[in-house]
C-alpha cells in the first residue's frame, strides 16, 4: 500500500477503527493492508492500538517519503522539504510518548518506543541518504532493500569502513592538488567537490572482490584521472606523460591517440590476495555514448568460453546532466532487463554536480531527480550526500549487495558540487555567482571527514595519513619519471587479441583469404540449416521456405542470399566460432528472408536449427532487439571488443536507420582503432536499394560511410552475389586482422531470380572477389565499360540485353568500395584500354559511391556519370517517379552521348 504524501492521519485512524469493528466496512485493499501489517489486527487491544497503528505507518512513511526530507545537498542550498504525512505521524508519536511496540526493522523483530523508532527511522531514511524503492513491484525486493538500509545505517560506525573512506578521499584530494600545482593550464575535469566518488568506487570493488574476476567500467570525464590513479592503478608516469602532452603514437594516421581524459585502461587489482581484472573503456566527449559499449563488452565477457557469467561485473559512471538529458540513457536502462542484453545487473554511479556546463537542474530536466528514469525499469535508487563518505561507502556495499542478490540494475545519485566549474579553465562565477560564493567558503570534505574519523578511530586516521605519505612520494617520483616515459597509450584488449595483426589499407587488399569449403561439407551443413525437428509443426510457408532452401543446396544451383548467409553461419559454428546477430526483427529478417528460428504453430516452442551445428565453445545467439539503433549498435560494438574469435553482427531494419546511431559510428566504430588502438570485427548489415519506397527506406548512406574511410580503418562492401556474401562473412573470421565491416545488404535482390549463385562458387579454392568483371563479352569489341555496385548491375544487364548491346558494353561490379580494388581494376583498364568508362549508380549524384569512386580513379581513367541528379533527399516519394528516373539513368549509362563527364 502506498501512503499518499500529505495524507491526514485522522483518515487512517478512522479507517482502522472501522476495520476493527467490521472488516467488510472498509475497502478491500485497506482491509488487506491492516490484516497483513498488524499481527493481532483482528484482536482489539485499546491499550496498545495507537502504537500498533502508528509504528508500521511510521516505517512505511519513512521508507516511501524519507528521501524528500533527507539532507542531500552538501552546500545546503537546496531547500529541504517537509512531508505533511510524516509531520502528522511524528506528532502522534510524540503524543504516544514512550509507549513500546514490537516492529520488524533491519529484517528482524525489535522492540522500540515510538520516539526511539522515529529517531532511528529519521536518521536512516531522512539523514544523508534517501532511497526510492517503493516503485519496486516485487515485495521481496522491497523488503530486502529496506532491511539492507536499516542494517547498514542503524549500525554504529565501523572503523575499517571509516578508514578506507578517509584514505580514498585523501588520495583523491592529494592527486588533484598535485595536478593542480603541476598542470595549472591543463583541462583535467578533476573530482574536487565529488571526491566521495572515489570512496564509492574503491568500496564497491572491495565488496565485489570475493565474487568477481572481471570488472568492465565505462565512464565520464569528471574525476577520470583520479579514478585511473587512485582506484584502478594506472602507472602515474604514463598518466603524467599524457597530461604533459607527450606524443605516444607512432606518427602514422593509423594511430593518432587522444586527450588524457578520454583514455581507457586495463589492469589488475589485488584485494587480500584475490586478483580482479579491471577494464575502463576509453570514451569520447559525446556524453553517455560509452555506456552501451561497456554493456556489450561486459555481456561478451560473461558469455566467454569457460567463464562463470556472474563473475563479470559492469559499472557505469555518469554525470547528472547527461543521465537525465541523454535519450541514450533510456535505451540502455531498457537493455538491462532484456534476455539478449542483460549483464546481470549494472551499478550506475551518477555524479550529481547539481549543474550541467552552466545549465541548472531546473533548466535541464523536468523530473525531481536526475535519476528518475530508473523508476521506469524498476531499479532502486539511492541518493547520498557526497560530504558524508561513510554514508557513501555504506551505499556502495548496499549497491553491490543488491546486484549480487538480484542481478538487476541499481542507481546511485551522488549529490556533490564542482569546486572549479566544468573544467579547470572555466569560470563558473559568470553564470552561478551565488553557488560558487557558497563553494568558496565550504570546507573540503577531506578536512571535515578527517576530524570525524580522528575523533572516533584515531588509528584509522593514522593509517590513512601513512597511505597519503606513500602516495605523495609516488606522485613526485612518477612526475620526474614522466619526462622520459614513452608508451603507445593503446589499451590492452586482452590475451585473445595478441595474435590479431594490425592492418593498413594495403594489408587488407593483400591478404587473399581462402574461404571456400568442400562441397560435400556444404551440403551437410545446408541440410542441417533447413532441419525441421520431428514433433514441431511450423507455419506452412516457413516449412516451404526450408524445403526450397534444401532443394537448391542439394541441386547445387540457385542459392539465394539467405541461403548463403545461413551456410556462412553454419560453417563458422561448425568450426567452433560463436555467431551473434541482433537487430530489429533480425531473427526472422525484415524481409521475411532469414527464419533462423522455427516457431511451433501451437505455441509449444521454438527451435534454432543452426544451434545444433555449434561445436563446443560456440553458440548461435540470434536476438530481436528493442526498437533502437544507437544503444544496440553500441552494445554489439562493445561485444565485438571482447574476443576476436566470434562473429558479431548488427542488422538495421533498413539502412537508413543507421542515422539513429551515427554518433556511435563516428566515435567508436570508424575511429576507435586510430584513437585508442581498439580493434573490432563487428559486422553491420545495412539493407540498401532504391525501389520506390520513398526517401526513408532506400539508402544506407554509403557516402557517409565512405567519407569515414581512411588508413584501412574499416571495410565497406556491396555484395551483388550470394557467394560473395558467404565469403565475406567467413573472411571476417578467417582473416589475420579484424576490422569493422559495413555490408550494404540487399533488399529486392533477396528474391531476384538473377541474383543467385551456384554452390560451386563457395567450394574449394574460392574466396571473396572485390571486383567482378564481365565474363560474357569479347574485350576487343567493348567500346564502353560501365562500373556499378550492388543491385543496379542487374537492371543494367537487363536493359543491355533488351537493347541488344551485350557485345559492346561491359558491366563491371565493384563489390568492395573500401578498400578500393585498385589492383584488379588496373588489369581491367589494360583489358579495355580503348573503351570509355562510366560510373552508374541509382543514388543521387551527391550521395552513393560516386564521389568516392571518382576520387579513387582520379588520374587513372576518365569517368563519366550516369545516375540521379543531386537531391536533398535520398529518393523520390512515388513509385511512378522512381521508375521514370530509373529508366532515364539506365538509358544514359548505355548511351555514351548522354552521359555527363566528371
Amino acid at each position: 500500500m502506498h501512503l499518499p504524501v500529505g495524507g491526514d492521519n485522522a483518515f487512517f485512524l478512522d479507517l482502522y477503527s472501522r476495520y476493527r469493528r467490521d472488516r467488510s466496512s472498509v475497502p478491500a485493499d485497506w482491509a488487506f493492508y491492516f490484516e497483513t501489517t498488524f499481527e493481532d489486527a483482528s484482536a482489539p487491544s485499546p491499550q496498545r492500538s495507537t502504537a500498533h497503528y502508528l509504528a508500521p505507518l511510521l516505517c512505511d512513511a519513512y521508507r516511501q517519503y524519507g528521501h524528500l526530507e533527507a539532507a542531500l545537498d552538501p552546500l545546503g542550498l537546496a531547500p529541504r522539504e517537509t512531508v505533511p504525512l510524516l509531520n502528522r505521524l511524528r506528532a502522534d508519536a510524540d503524543e504516544a510518548g514512550e509507549e513500546v511496540v514490537d516492529i520488524k526493522l533491519a529484517g528482524r523483530a525489535q522492540r522500540y518506543s515510538l520516539s526511539a523508532l522515529n529517531d532511528d527511522l529519521s536518521r536512516i531514511y531522512a539523514g544523508h541518504v534517501g532511497i526510492e524503492a517503493a516503485h519496486l513491484t516485487d515485495e521481496g525486493e522491497r523488503e530486502w532493500f529496506y532491511a539492507a538500509m536499516e542494517a547498514a545505517f542503524g549500525a554504529p560506525p565501523d572503523g575499517g569502513v571509516l578508514g578506507r573512506a578517509l584514505t580514498s578521499i585523501a588520495l583523491a584530494d592529494e592527486f588533484e592538488g598535485f595536478c593542480r600545482l603541476k598542470f595549472p593550464t591543463k583541462k583535467r575535469f578533476g573530482v574536487e567537490g565529488g571526491e566521495a566518488a572515489i570512496a564509492f568506487l574503491r568500496e564497491l570493488l572491495l565488496s565485489a572482490s570475493p565474487d568477481v574476476d572481471d570488472v568492465v567500467m565505462g565512464g565520464m570525464h569528471r574525476g577520470r584521472l583520479s579514478l585511473l590513479a587512485t582506484v584502478l592503478g594506472k602507472p602515474l608516469a604514463a598518466l603524467f606523460g599524457e597530461l604533459k602532452g607527450h606524443d605516444f603514437t607512432d606518427g602514422s594516421v593509423t594511430f593518432t591517440g587522444d586527450v588524457p581524459y578520454h583514455l581507457g585502461y586495463a589492469g589488475e587489482l589485488n584485494h587480500d590476495g584475490r586478483t580482479m581484472r579491471v577494464r575502463l573503456l576509453p570514451h569520447p566527449s559525446h556524453l553517455a555514448v560509452v555506456a552501451p559499449v561497456t554493456l556489450g563488452q561486459a555481456r561478451a565477457t560473461q558469455a566467454g568460453r569457460d567463464v562463470d557469467p556472474t563473475r563479470t561485473f559492469c559499472v557505469l559512471l555518469h554525470t547528472d546532466a547527461a543521465f537525465s538529458g541523454q535519450g541514450l540513457i533510456s535505451e540502455i536502462m531498457q537493455l538491462g532487463g532484456l534476455a539478449g542484453y542483460s549483464v546481470r545487473g549494472s551499478v550506475h554511479l551518477v555524479v550529481n554536480n547539481q549543474i550541467g556546463f552552466t545549465t541548472l537542474p531546473s533548466e535541464g530536466r523536468s523530473s525531481r531527480y536526475c535519476t528518475d528514469i530508473g523508476k521506469s525499469v524498476g531499479a532502486p535508487i539511492l541518493h547520498v550526500n557526497a560530504d558524508d563518505p561513510l554514508a557513501v561507502a555504506r551505499v556502495a556495499q548496499i549497491a553491490y549487495g543488491w546486484r549480487r542478490r538480484f542481478g538487476k540494475d541499481v542507481l546511485i545519485d551522488l549529490v556533490c558540487y564542482r569546486r572549479y566549474g566544468h573544467n579547470e579553465l572555466d569560470e563558473p562565477r559568470f553564470t552561478q555567482p551565488a553557488t560558487w560564493a557558497a563553494i568558496d567558503t565550504h570546507a573540503p570534505v577531506r578536512t571535515s571527514f578527517a576530524a570525524q574519523v580522528k575523533a572516533l578511530f584515531p588509528e584509522a586516521e593514522a593509517r590513512a595519513g601513512a597511505a597519503v605519505e606513500t602516495f605523495r612520494e609516488e606522485l613526485r617520483a612518477s612526475y620526474d619519471a614522466s619526462a622520459s616515459f614513452r608508451d603507445n597509450s593503446r589499451i590492452d584488449q586482452g590475451r585473445a587479441w595478441e595474435t590479431v595483426a594490425a592492418a593498413d589499407e594495403e594489408a587488407l587488399m593483400r591478404d587473399d583469404v581462402a574461404t571456400g569449403l568442400d562441397l560435400d561439407e556444404l551440403r551437410r551443413l545446408g541440410g542441417s540449416t533447413g532441419l525441421v525437428p520431428e514433433g514441431l509443426e511450423p507455419h506452412w510457408k516457413v516449412r516451404k521456405f526450408y524445403e526450397a532452401r534444401n532443394a537448391t543446396i542439394t541441386e547445387g544451383d540457385g542459392l539465394n542470399f539467405a541461403t548463403a548467409e545461413a551456410l556462412a553461419f553454419a560453417s563458422l559454428l561448425a568450426e567452433g566460432i560463436p555467431v551473434r546477430l541482433s537487430g530489429q526483427d533480425a531473427v526472422r529478417g525484415t524481409f521475411t528472408q532469414r527464419h533462423l528460428a522455427l516457431h511451433a504453430e501451437d505455441g509449444a516452442g521454438s527451435f534454432f536449427p543452426l544451434s545444433a551445428l555449434a561445436q563446443e565453445g560456440a553458440r548461435l545467439e540470434a536476438v530481436n532487439s528493442p526498437l533502437t539503433e544507437y544503444a544496440v549498435l553500441g552494445f554489439e560494438y562493445g561485444y565485438s571488443l571482447a574476443d576476436p574469435r566470434q562473429l558479431v553482427m548488427w542488422e538495421a531494419q533498413f539502412g537508413d536507420f543507421l542515422n539513429g546511431a551515427q554518433v556511435m559510428v563516428d566515435q567508436y566504430v570508424a575511429s576507435a582503432e586510430a584513437k585508442w588502438g581498439l580493434q573490432s570485427g563487428l559486422v553491420v548489415l545495412l539493407p540498401h536499394g532504391l525501389e520506390g519506397q520513398g526517401p526513408d527506406h532506400s539508402s544506407a548512406r554509403i557516402e557517409r560511410l565512405l567519407q569515414l574511410c581512411a588508413a584501412g580503418n574499416m571495410l565497406v562492401v556491396n555484395p551483388s552475389t550470394p557467394a560473395n556474401l558467404f565469403h565475406l562473412l567467413r573472411r571476417q573470421m578467417l582473416a589475420p586482422w579484424r576490422k569493422p565491416l559495413f555490408v550494404i545488404a540487399p533488399k529486392s535482390l533477396l528474391r531476384a531470380k538473377a541474383a543467385v549463385s551456384p554452390l560451386a562458387d563457395m567450394g574449394p579454392g574460392t574466396r571473396f572477389r572485390p571486383l567482378l568483371p564481365d565474363m560474357g563479352v569479347d574485350p576487343g569489341k567493348v567500346r564502353r565499360v560501365v562500373l556499378s555496385s550492388g543491385k543496379i548491375h542487374y537492371e543494367l544487364a537487363e536493359a543491355r540485353a533488351a537493347a541488344g548491346l551485350s557485345g559492346e558494353i561491359a558491366l563491371v561490379r565493384v563489390e568492395q568500395l573500401y578498400p578500393f580494388p585498385h589492383h584488379a581494376l588496373a588489369k581491367l583498364r589494360e583489358t579495355y584500354s580503348g573503351a570509355e568508362w562510366v560510373w552508374c549508380q541509382e543514388e543521387p549524384r551527391n550521395q552513393g559511391p560516386w564521389h568516392h569512386v571518382l576520387r579513387e580513379l582520379s588520374g587513372k581513367v576518365p569517368l563519366g556519370y550516369a545516375g540521379r541528379p543531386a537531391m536533398p533527399v535520398s529518393a523520390a516519394g512515388s513509385v511512378e517517379r522512381h521508375e521514370a528516373e530509373q529508366r532515364d539513368l539506365l538509358a544514359r549509362a548505355l548511351d555514351l552521348s548522354s552521359v555527363s563527364d566528371s
